[in-house]
């Protein structure tokens, strides 16, 4: 199914454009708690505190978040910790020179945050949409992760630094209150869950693979972004760090899109996780800026043809009833490997050099093309 003809099931458009709404949203969160936490406390230390904060509280809280919604159904949940959300928003924003405040308010903040996503491919699923729906899903991720963080921090810098957290909560409630209005398109609730903390349904063997999966995705989007910042840094250019992780996004962008559009999409993540782990290894040797826009072009353009083989073999491992929290345990794993990646990989590129990074990036992304296999066997 082409893009076109996804977009004209009954009901698509109704529920997708304030989705996509409410993922620039949620894209540009984390960076606006850190803008609004600087702000109001003056303390660079304190805003990362925060923001580490609120993206732990996510992805801790949001699987069970995702267990209400698949007991009890998205308009019965939502509202009430979008409203949560939009609180702890308001009390940030008016918190005042306290750096403690601004960490315990973003991780109320991170523990309400919306899974917009997750939400958003539970409906595609209920429409039938398959992998041209995932892999759109897939693209506009990449999208609102490009340029989410870019308007939240011109705004704050130029406006005020609490601006970008206002923006992002309002884009977030005024597309979650319109796609929560799409009836039609609403998974029906799932029943009463099975097993405290993890339903006993996701407790397989295929989504423990993928769950791994996941997780070494997020090794690489924890340590690609500091990598490449320490290759410009040492080359003189670190204005142009931004450019080029950008740039891999765009190729990603247009390879998602491309791959969803396909009749029968091939079995290309295995080889697309190869390319991204040896990759890796060898822009250690790029010579200069110019390799580097190019070399991570293609490394970076691999992404979306690995994550969305992925996320199409979650929903055939998973029981419709239990898959908004399958979505968020992945989040959850690409969360952790972020966690871990960032600082390791920024301690080796602070020590060994900007190299040094790359390689052990290539380490931590070893496992990526083995799990895959595992994954599809």
């Amino acid at each position: 199914m082409r893009t076109g003809q996804l977009l004209g099931l009954p009901g698509a458009l109704r529920f997708f454009v304030p989705a996509a709404v409410a993922r620039f949203g949620v894209a540009m969160s984390g960076l606006a708690v850190f803008w609004a936490v600087l702000g109001s406390s003056g303390s660079f230390a304190g805003a990362g505190a925060a923001t580490g904060a609120f993206a732990v509280a996510d992805a801790a809280a949001g699987p069970q978040v995702a267990r209400l919604v698949d007991r009890w159904g998205q308009r019965r949940v939502v509202p009430f910790t979008a409203g949560l959300f939009a609180a702890a928003a308001v009390a940030l924003v008016l918190a005042r020179g306290s750096a403690t405040a601004g960490v315990l308010l973003a991780a109320l903040l991170g523990a309400t945050a919306p899974p917009v996503g997750a939400l958003s491919a539970a409906r595609w699923r209920t429409l039938g949409g398959g992998t041209a729906a995932l892999s759109l899903e897939a693209a506009l991720n990449e999208v609102t992760f490009l340029i989410g963080p870019v308007l939240v921090s011109a705004l704050s810098a130029t406006r005020a630094p609490w601006a970008g957290l206002v923006l992002a909560v309002s884009l977030t409630a005024l597309g979650l209150a319109g796609m929560l209005t799409a009836r039609a398109t609403e998974p029906a609730p799932g029943g009463r869950p099975r097993g405290a903390v993890v339903d006993r349904r996701l407790l397989t063997r295929p989504i423990a693979v993928l769950f791994a999966v996941n997780l070494t995705l997020g090794f690489f989007f924890g340590g690609i972004g500091v990598a490449i910042t320490g290759f410009a840094l040492a080359h003189g250019a670190g204005s142009l760090a931004g450019l080029i992780t950008g740039a891999g996004g765009v190729v990603s962008l247009v390879a998602g899109i491309a791959y969803g559009n396909l009749r029968t999409a091939p079995p290309v993540a295995t080889g697309a996780s190869l390319l991204m782990t040896a990759g890796c290894a060898a822009l250690a040797l790029t010579p200069g800026v110019p390799a580097m826009f190019a070399g991570y072009a293609v490394v970076g353009g691999c992404v979306a043809l690995v994550l969305i083989p992925a996320a199409v073999l979650l929903q055939q491992a998973t029981p419709a009833e239990v898959y908004t929290q399958a979505m968020t345990w992945m989040n959850s794993a690409s969360a952790l490997g972020i966690a871990t990646s960032a600082p390791l990989v920024g301690a080796v590129v602070e020590h060994h050099g900007w190299a040094a990074g790359f390689v052990v990036l290539a380490a931590l992304t070893a496992g990526l093309p083995l799990a895959l296999r595992y994954a599809r066997s």
